[in-house]
């Protein structure tokens, strides 16, 4: 059960990490954001990451409690 606790904080991190990275996005040039193309795929990567911490958080909480 712990390892699977700190599993979830360490997926948690990761979409932190994501979503930060979201945010800084705009920060960068137009110019190399339009050579590097990845605004949709940070877009997917936020959701499919927090849908994962989502779920990996209700399982460990369903597992915890019942």
């Amino acid at each position: 059960m712990n390892i699977f606790l700190f599993t979830n904080i360490i997926i948690t991190a990761l979409n932190i990490f994501i979503l930060i990275y979201s945010y800084s996005l705009k920060f960068f040039p137009i110019k190399w954001r339009k050579k590097i193309k990845q605004d949709t795929l940070v877009g997917l990567a936020i959701i499919f990451s927090t849908m994962l911490t989502m779920f990996a958080w209700i399982f460990y909480f369903y597992i915890y409690l019942f």
